[in-house]
């Protein structure tokens, strides 16, 4: 069962990139053969078709970088497909960007859509046909231990997967009461049952249980599942090796390296643009700033940034200047706040000279907001997981901010949001965040 779903997998891989190149000339077939969209003047096929290998690197990579296939399978279906919508999205993303740079031509704008809706309906296909291949047997399962990990991890399975559980060996109190339950394992049968694969969940205060069978298993070919409790990785972890030696690595964010180069190219490429863009608002709200009150037009205050580096954060001055000022966060009225401060804080227009720090790599677009080092060194003693935060680059914007919490709000569920975003990270999420900032992003801003 097991090599079969190897073999099946390796299948869908292929299918999935024959999917991308054959989507790629069907596109261009419809729109330059059968001038769908208009009189279409084109580029030699050659130019196109060549420019399809590109589209299929981007495409490998994005893909596996997704976990589209051995992981996300035991996930529901519906996941299944919007992570596929994604990761396609991504991949296609990241072509526009290399084309972009790479060629002198200029490609019909007309054929990428078409590409990219023929795509993806057809690689949801693709899930959708090898969903019912996988489906067709049961994945034959023993379970051993007591943990939470076991049993939220028999929980996942029962709901996306044809699951068979031959029996339960020292269960939960909490398992469904149809499943058998036995005092103790016959090695001996199970290596002849045929199994998809023996699963071992205990907690860690009781990982003495699970490594009592394991040394007792090794003389035996059972497929083993092990069951690790890391419920004190708070935004994840990863697994690797080092001269064969298994490593896990605990809260480090779960971002492939190339997810990591494409926030970065969309960051600066984003900045950039939109820079020169809003060129005369930035000019006017600089002239209103420094001619309706006293001062400078910016304001830099130092933050923590990733890695617990520090670096000089910038803003449009929004508030007085001198004795007047004191230190704290600003309320509602606040006194210290200039007219135009008032409304460029409102409206969050203080934060765009940020973009220069964008620019130069100390902050992204979005992430968890920065703060200042003497309210970190407080927050750490006080509120669980606050310096995990900094694991990660920080964010004009952020899915705290989105959210409600910023200003004088709660740190707690600040944090709480930072870390979610951390742990579940993805290009489309970035995205989302920056249009819900549109919306939603002057809550609760003074």
């Amino acid at each position: 069962m097991r090599r079969q779903a190897r073999s099946l997998d390796y299948t869908q891989r292929v299918l999935d990139l024959i999917i991308v190149y054959a989507a790629w000339s069907l596109a261009y077939f419809l729109r330059f053969v059968l001038e769908i969209g208009g009189d279409a003047n084109g580029t030699e096929a050659s130019f196109y078709f060549n420019f399809g290998f590109l589209l299929l690197i981007t495409s490998l990579i994005a893909f596996k970088n997704s976990n589209l296939y051995d992981k996300m399978r035991m996930e529901i279906q519906s996941k299944e497909i919007i992570a596929q919508v994604k990761a396609n999205f991504i991949a296609f993303f990241a072509f526009l960007i290399l084309a972009f740079f790479i060629s002198n031509y200029r490609i019909s704008r007309i054929m990428l859509l078409m590409y990219f809706l023929i795509s993806t309906g057809a690689l949801i296909w693709s899930k959708i046909f090898f969903r019912k291949l996988f489906a067709k047997k049961p994945t034959r399962l023993v379970f051993v231990g007591n943990g939470k990990v076991a049993k939220e991890y028999y929980d996942k399975l029962s709901a996306s997967t044809n699951l068979e559980i031959l029996f339960w060996v020292d269960p939960p109190k909490d398992i469904p009461s149809d499943i058998k339950i036995k005092d103790q394992l016959d090695y001996l049968k199970l290596e002849r049952a045929g199994l998809d694969g023996l699963v071992i969940g205990y907690d860690n205060h009781e990982s003495s249980k699970g490594s009592k069978i394991l040394e007792e298993l090794k003389e035996f070919i059972i497929p083993i599942i092990i069951l690790p409790d890391v419920s004190f990785a708070r935004i994840g972890y990863s697994i690797s090796e080092f001269k064969g030696q298994p490593l896990i690595y605990l809260n480090e964010p779960n971002i492939k390296q190339f997810g990591l180069i494409l926030k970065r190219i969309f960051d600066f490429t984003a900045t950039a643009i939109g820079m020169l863009l809003i060129s005369p608002i930035l000019i006017l709200i600089a002239f209103l700033v420094k001619t309706t009150s006293k001062g400078p037009i910016f304001y830099g205050q130092v933050r923590m940034g990733v890695d617990g580096k520090e670096f000089k954060m910038w803003k449009f001055r929004s508030m007085v200047v001198g004795d007047a000022n004191t230190e704290g966060w600003t309320v509602k009225d606040d006194p210290r706040v200039t007219r135009v401060g008032r409304f460029l804080r409102k409206s969050n227009l203080d934060e765009l000279p940020q973009l220069w720090n964008i620019i130069v790599g100390d902050m992204s677009l979005v992430g968890p907001r920065p703060e200042r080092p003497q309210y970190v060194e407080k927050f750490r003693q006080e509120i669980p997981g606050y310096m995990i935060r900094h694991k990660f680059k920080a964010g004009l914007t952020g899915w705290a901010q989105v959210n409600g919490w910023r200003g004088d709000t709660s740190i707690e569920k600040r944090i709480e949001c930072d870390l979610w975003y951390i742990k579940n990270w993805s290009f489309f999420l970035d995205i989302s965040i920056i249009f819900m900032t549109f919306f939603k992003g002057n809550k609760n801003a003074y």
